[in-house]
């Protein structure tokens, strides 16, 4: 009966094991299968679902090699290993001592994981039992702790006699960013932990010289470059600026509200304090003015408000370059933009108008509140005024016989109409005999009635022809008005000529149209589409033209 059962046993055992089942049949953990994988001591599968029968079998005798093979290369990172042996020694073992143990001991480096050694596992075990090793570890924790003793001692004696670099920039009246310029320029150094001792200060502060070029080259704020000169800000210091008597050495940008940065003038203290030597200023009847009487500096200077300043630089742009410049201020955000027409080379470009505002005494102070060029209703404005321009484009405008609602209909021109873009002259306005009858399909309120004295689009195809030779057409629809008249011509049996060119259209199939026009008589839409041309033609904001024509500002 035994022998019945050991057989029904043996049968019941599977003829491929996996991880978990190989780890049941060795009495060992699961892991374990996985470790013993990756050092070698259980061969790789030899099935794509595990392991053999025969695999599993041939590692049943040698389940304490693999043990012992596991325990011996087990390892520990430095501070679970100094964890392991303080609590086995009683010893006040910490990781960094564990290094220097190992260049001393045989306790190995089995592996290492994200570039840290892991030390044996059942090394460290041997040397907690090691009479020698013990007093090792004994003498390695006394040296770290005099180290450590040493550098406590050492670090209270510098911070006893350094400052860290607030304070140190404290003690000589002074920003933490001067101080760190100086040192910088190799006149103190910073100490552990970034200090600096205050014997170094004392010699520092002694400088005279160094402490007014210090001084002398620190930044401030307008405000505070009023305060220095004890006038008010900003009603005295404005003309101070506008006079030319100063410039900003430098710009840091400030946010206003949530979504506007302005650009915040810095001036070198040397500069401002140089102001109180300024022949025929007087500084003494500016500071006895009350609050809210005129300042005595107006007379030199003529302070202008941001408005008047970029106005002045788009009529100089207008005048410098003879083409016509729009200043428009957006109410919203409070931002300017510049944009201009073109002279015949293509010109001023955004990089020569923004080199002279730089360049302007006046606007210059406001440039980071101004777009420079690029602006959408700028290139709008200027591809309108190409189409207006006498003689260069015709309009044109169709209505179709609307969806098809069989197989026998289809989508015809039913009226069509062609306007001069530059005059507004009506140049064409036919309706159209389609090939099949409207029936009730819908086609603009248009009926078979309506076009029943209507011609055939071969008839007004060598009308359109005419009108539109030699002219750029800009369609009410993009890309629909250019295949309605290739289809209809193509079923006439005629020839579209210039008409089937693409470069003949402004507009192509995908372009934006210039305006909606979708159910419009043909002739209104050509109107409509006239109409916002012209408004585009204006772009926005004030127009300054050039001082060769008579001066015109427009607001728009």
């Amino acid at each position: 009966m035994s022998e019945e059962v050991a057989v029904a046993a043996q049968k019941a055992r599977p003829k491929v094991v996996n991880g978990t089942q190989l780890a049941a049949e060795l009495g060992i953990e699961p892991w374990m299968v996985t470790r013993a994988q990756e050092l070698g001591l259980i061969p790789p599968r030899d099935t794509s679902k595990g392991w053999s029968r025969e695999a599993a079998d041939a590692l049943t005798p040698r389940v304490e090699e693999i043990r012992e093979g596991i325990a011996d290369r087990e390892g520990y990172g430095a501070r679970r290993t100094a964890e392991l042996l303080a609590e086995l020694t009683g010893l006040e073992v910490e990781s960094a001592d564990v290094p220097p143990l190992a260049e001393k001991t045989r306790l190995r480096v089995v592996d290492q994981y994200k570039g840290w050694d892991l030390y044996s596992v059942c090394d460290a075990r041997a040397l907690a039992v090691s009479d020698d090793a013990k007093a090792l570890m004994t003498e390695l924790i006394a040296a770290r702790q005099e180290a450590k003793a040493r550098s406590e001692a050492e670090w209270t004696a510098w911070v006893e006699v350094s400052l860290p670099p607030d304070e140190a920039a404290g003690r000589l009246g002074w920003k933490v960013a001067e101080l760190k310029q100086v040192a910088q320029d190799g006149r103190i150094s910073a100490g552990r932990g970034g200090r600096f001792a205050v014997e170094d200060l004392d010699v520092l502060a002694a400088d005279e010289e160094l402490c007014e070029k210090v001084t002398g080259d620190r930044l401030i704020r307008a405000d505070e470059a009023a305060g220095l000169l004890e006038i008010r800000h900003p009603t005295d210091w404005q003309h101070v600026v506008a006079a030319g008597w100063i410039t900003p050495a430098s710009h840091v940008e400030a946010r206003v509200g949530k979504s506007r940065w302005i650009d915040v003038p810095l001036f070198r203290t040397r500069d401002v304090e140089g102001l109180r030597d300024l022949p025929g200023v007087p500084w003494e009847e500016v500071r006895a003015v009350r609050a809210g009487e005129p300042s005595p500096l107006r007379e030199y200077s003529r302070v202008t408000t941001r408005a008047e300043a970029i106005h002045a630089f788009a009529a100089a742009v207008a005048d410098r370059h003879q083409v016509e410049v729009w200043a428009f201020h957006d109410d919203r955000t409070g931002a300017w933009a510049l944009d201009w027409a073109r002279d015949d080379q293509d010109g001023p470009t955004r990089e020569q108008v923004a080199a002279e505002l730089r360049a302007d005494q006046q606007a210059a102070r406001y440039r980071a509140d101004i777009t420079v060029g690029g602006t959408r209703w700028g290139q709008r404005a200027r591809h309108a005024r190409e189409i207006l321009t006498s003689d260069t484009a015709v309009l044109l405008c169709t209505r179709s016989s609307g969806q098809p609602t069989s197989d026998s209909e289809t989508t015809e021109i039913i009226e069509i109409a062609v306007v001069d873009a530059s005059t507004g002259k009506v140049l064409l306005d036919r309706r159209v005999k389609p090939s099949v009858p409207l029936g009730e399909r819908y086609a603009g309120g248009l009926s078979d009635e309506d076009l029943a004295d209507a011609s055939p689009w071969e008839r007004v195809l060598v009308r359109v022809r005419d009108v539109t030779r030699g002219r750029l057409i800009v369609p009410g629809r993009p890309g629909e008005d250019q295949k309605l008249i290739a289809a209809d011509t193509a079923r006439a049996g005629k020839r579209p000529m210039h008409l089937a060119a693409d470069e003949s259209w402004a507009l192509r199939e995908g372009d934006d149209p210039v305006t909606p026009v979708r159910g419009l008589p043909a002739v209104k839409g050509c109107e409509y589409v006239r109409e916002e041309l012209l408004r585009r033609s204006r772009a926005r904001g004030r127009a300054h033209l050039p001082e060769a024509t008579p001066r015109q500002e427009v607001t728009r």
